[in-house]
């Protein structure tokens, strides 16, 4: 079953690169990294896996939150979510972001 979500979400993200919702160096820069960690999440490429495996209204959990771009993600299609992030740096960009600053 796990493979099959994520088969399905690769498919999500390759159709908005081929309808030009994402461009294809934005895309790859998701696998760019900073030590172990993911550096950036384009809120554009996160939005069609929540709508595809949430409902409005339903709770969206980000265990490593980072900057937040899933929560805002999650926020901006009407979602509720949860953020956690240790790195109290991180912490306070996701904050920011969050209230709109």
């Amino acid at each position: 079953m796990q493979s099959r979500n994520l088969d399905y979400c690769l498919q999500v993200v390759e159709q908005a690169v081929r309808h030009g919702n994402i461009h294809v160096p934005e895309f790859l820069q998701l696998f760019a990294r900073k030590g172990s960690r993911v550096v950036t999440f384009l809120v554009g490429v996160l939005q069609p896996l929540i709508s595809a495996f949430t409902k409005p209204g339903g709770v969206v959990l980000d265990p490593f939150c980072g900057s937040g771009s899933t929560l805002v993600a999650a926020r901006d299609l009407d979602r509720n979510y949860i953020g956690i992030e240790l790195d109290p740096e991180h912490h306070g960009t996701a904050s920011r972001r969050l209230a709109g600053s």
